[in-house]
C-alpha cells in the first residue's frame, strides 16, 4: 500500500483532493492546480515544468486510479488509529468498542449496532474486519495497477495520435505549398512567353512599318 508521501499533492503537500493527471504523468489536486495557472498564460506542469498538450490543459482528466488509492489508504489509517488503544469505550454507551461497522468504516459498541444509526449495516469482529479490510486492500490494489496501466496506454495512444495528426498537418501545408509554388511558376512562364510574343509582334510592326516609308 503506497504511503501518505506517495499520495501527497506535491502543490500543497497534502493528500491528494480530487486529483487530476497532465499528459507528462504527473497528478495535482485540481484547486491547486487551478490556482498554480490562474495568472499563467502558458499551462506546464508545476512539477516538471514541461508544456501541457491543449487536450490536458483546457480540462485535465481525473485521476481515477490515484483517487481510489487515497481512499484506501484514508480507510486504513482510520481504521489503524482506533485500534491503537485496546477496546476503547463507546462515548455515548460506555461500553467496550468491540464491533466495527463497514458501512461506516467506525467501531461500534453492541448497543450502537441496534441503534437506528447502524441499523442494516454490515458489521463484523475485529478480526473479520481485518481480513474484510485486507482483502479490500489486495482487490484495491489490483484495480488500481489496471486503471495506471490504462492510464499511460491512453498517454501513449493519444500522444501518438496527436503526433500522428501533427505529421499529416505539416505534409498537408508543405504540399499546398509547393502546389502553389507550381502554379505560380506556370504562370509566370505563361506571361513570360506573352511578353516575348508581343515583344516579337512589335518587331514584326516596326520592320513592316520602315518598309513601307522606303516604299514611298
Amino acid at each position: 500500500m503506497a504511503s501518505g508521501l506517495d499520495l501527497s499533492c506535491s502543490i500543497c503537500r497534502d493528500l491528494f483532493r480530487d486529483p487530476v493527471v497532465l499528459s507528462c504523468s504527473h497528478s495535482f489536486c485540481r484547486d491547486c492546480l487551478t490556482s498554480s495557472w490562474k495568472h499563467s498564460p502558458i499551462k506546464t506542469c508545476p512539477f516538471c515544468k514541461k508544456r501541457c498538450k491543449r487536450l490536458y490543459s483546457n480540462d485535465p482528466p481525473l485521476n481515477l486510479a490515484l483517487t481510489n488509492s487515497v481512499e484506501t489508504y484514508k480507510q486504513q489509517r482510520a481504521y489503524k488509529q482506533q485500534r491503537v488503544s485496546e477496546q476503547p469505550e463507546c462515548s455515548l454507551h460506555s461500553e467496550k468498542l468491540r464491533l466495527f461497522c463497514l458501512d461506516h468504516q467506525e467501531l461500534i459498541c453492541w448497543v450502537c449496532r441496534d441503534s437506528k444509526t447502524h441499523k442494516d449495516h454490515i458489521r463484523a469482529q475485529f478480526d473479520e474486519a481485518a481480513a474484510h479490510i485486507s482483502l479490500q486492500t489486495k482487490q484495491t490494489q489490483t484495480q488500481i495497477r489496471a486503471e495506471f496501466e490504462k492510464l499511460h496506454q491512453f498517454l501513449r495512444d493519444e500522444e501518438e495520435s496527436r503526433m500522428k495528426a501533427l505529421r499529416e498537418e505539416e505534409e498537408q501545408k508543405i504540399q499546398s505549398m509547393k502546389d502553389k509554388m507550381a502554379a505560380l511558376s506556370k504562370d509566370m512562364e505563361a506571361l513570360s512567353k506573352t511578353i516575348s510574343e508581343t515583344e516579337e509582334q512589335l518587331r514584326t510592326l516596326r520592320r513592316a512599318s520602315k518598309c513601307k516609308q522606303r516604299c514611298l
